[in-house]
């Protein structure tokens, strides 16, 4: 069977890796390195949206402000159209940041108060040295309303304590999104937002996304989400790619325990299907095994005592584009199912 030609890579990160060293006195802890990012290795390809989905303290936001230049990699590369980050100076520096931009997960904190909506929106266009002060007027205009904030006069000369939360995150969309970036790192961006302003800013990325084909990397802890919007998806864990794949097979079809338990953890309701549960996680967490076994060893209730203590996996490949880092990811057991219900959101 042929399978359709792939977009064509856009962004590569390879062998990407990045620690930290812990705050705080040695006795209570700190002090210590902290692994945010171990060997992420991922491609994303032009005009898709590829989330990044884990818990708290994963790595995913670390791995968007590395893709961005807020951070630098303490090792690995980071390419855009097989340029290397690294090599970057001067104009070609400037042209990176020009076409890689993010929309932070906080609205409140990412707009400037003393500033306007017309000088915020403008902010990019000024500092790249874009068009004159009736070209930017308009083109801020523009993008207002591409953001869903019309009339745009009415919105571009007031301050952004006037705004409620989702419509300073429209704000936040639109000023990355002026320069026409080709990749737009979406960092939990309704984190702080209700349902329905969630599900708005949801469809607005979408149409970035097909009015623009810029490539969208959505960084969430919320598996509904990613079904809803992404195309591929990236399973992490302390800084470990655990699962990666087309969203809908990695979801529906989870083979790493990590990716089971987060869906086990995922809110649901309704009446569409019984229920997949997993119940992989053990408790109480088993003592540490070292830097050479699985980063999900201590809490993996289908760990091997000997194999996944000892031998960290390889992302290894099941189907086409869907990898697993899982010594028995071939040989995940049936899960139990019980009440009808569906994922929250999905």
């Amino acid at each position: 069977m042929d399978h359709p030609p792939q977009p064509a890579t856009i962004l590569e990160l390879r062998g990407i890796g990045k620690q930290y060293r812990s705050k705080g006195r040695a006795r209570q802890g700190g002090g210590q390195t902290v692994v945010a990012l171990n060997n992420v290795t991922l491609d994303f390809r032009a005009g898709e949206i590829f989330g990044l989905v884990g818990e708290s303290g994963s790595g995913k936001t670390t791995c968007g402000r590395l893709i961005v230049g807020l951070e630098k990699a303490d090792q690995g590369e980071l390419l855009l159209e097989g340029r290397s980050y690294g090599t970057l100076k001067g104009e070609s520096l400037r042209e990176y940041r020009r076409q890689v931009q993010i929309i932070f997960q906080d609205p409140y904190q990412s707009l400037n108060p003393q500033l306007s909506i017309l000088d915020s929106v403008a902010e990019p266009l000024v500092t790249n040295r874009v068009g004159d002060n009736k070209e930017r007027l308009e083109k801020v205009l523009t993008t207002l309303k591409a953001v869903g904030l019309s009339p745009p006069e009415d919105y571009a000369f007031r301050f952004p304590h006037q705004l409620s939360g989702g419509q300073r995150q429209r704000v936040a969309i639109a000023r990355a999104m002026i320069l026409g970036p080709k990749v737009l790192v979406a960092d939990e961006p309704t984190s702080m937002l209700d349902a329905s302003y969630s599900a708005q800013i949801f469809d607005i990325l979408l149409e970035v996304r097909q009015r623009l084909a810029t490539t969208i990397i959505l960084i969430t802890h919320s598996l509904a989400a990613a079904r809803y919007l992404c195309d591929r998806i990236a399973v992490i864990y302390r800084g470990n790619l655990m699962e990666t794949g087309p969203a809908d097979a990695v979801i529906s079809d989870p083979r790493h325990p990590y990716t089971q338990a987060l869906i086990d953890a995922t809110p649901k309701f309704g009446d569409c299907g019984p229920i997949k549960r997993y119940g992989t996680l053990v408790s109480p967490e088993r003592p540490a095994s070292g830097s050479a076994g699985c980063a999900f060893f201590r809490r993996c209730g289908l760990a091997h005592l000997g194999r996944c203590a000892r031998q960290a996996p390889e992302l290894t490949p099941l189907t086409l584009g869907h990898l697993v880092a899982c010594h028995y990811a071939s040989q995940t057991p049936v899960p139990e199912t019980g009440q009808a219900c569906r994922l929250g959101g999905m």
